[in-house]
């Protein structure tokens, strides 16, 4: 297994006290990292990653109240250790993080979206490494998104299992460049499942 991957912790959500507007904001700052790999910008990684750990270093205070010391332990030194890695690991590194954070923001639509998003790009991340084992299980992310729908995206739900399906059938044989399409729209398919 990369090295990379061991520091991205189980991408699980688990339900967790009240969100402060804290934790949101670190959310997408973490998650603007592996777009911005995924969107082909890999020379932006390295400056979303200094202005994560500053950003992260002003909000510590407000975040540790609804952090465990051990969280905010993990979460300095992975910031720290991302200043020095290559852009497809600093996007593991902040996939991580925003797990992390997670666990501690309530269960709901707008966490089972941003898990699929990480999956996503964890997906890509080791796809773009030709890391083609394990694969992250990126239909098991999207099945509680799908699963609560109830028809409000029919055509965006059927859309996203058929790329499910070319992502898998493009893994198999290896094939990159068929994966990242087919990842990348799912995460475009995604954003159209924010929209209430």
């Amino acid at each position: 297994m990369p090295a990379w991957l061991l520091a991205v912790p189980a991408l699980m959500v688990v339900q967790a006290p009240a969100p402060t507007p804290a934790l949101d904001q670190l959310q997408g700052l973490m998650m603007a990292i592996p777009e911005a790999l995924v969107d082909g910008k890999r020379t932006a990684t390295p400056g979303l990653v200094v202005k994560a750990k500053s950003s992260w270093d002003a909000l510590k205070p407000e975040v540790g109240k609804a952090l465990p010391e051990a969280e905010l332990t993990f979460i300095d030194k992975q910031l720290k250790a991302m200043l020095k890695m290559k852009p497809r690991e600093q996007a593991a590194g902040a996939l991580g993080i925003s797990s992390a954070l997670s666990r501690y923001q309530p269960r709901s639509r707008k966490q089972d979206l941003l898990q699929a998003n990480r999956t996503v790009m964890l997906a890509w991340c080791g796809v773009d490494g030709a890391l083609w084992e394990p694969m992250p299980r990126v239909e098991v992310a999207f099945k509680p998104l799908i699963e609560q729908d109830n028809g409000q995206h029919a055509l965006a739900v059927v859309s996203i299992q058929e790329a499910i399906k070319r992502f898998q059938e493009s893994t198999k044989k290896r094939k990159a460049v068929e994966a990242k399409k087919a990842l990348k729209e799912l995460l475009n398919l995604s954003a159209v499942l924010e929209k209430a």
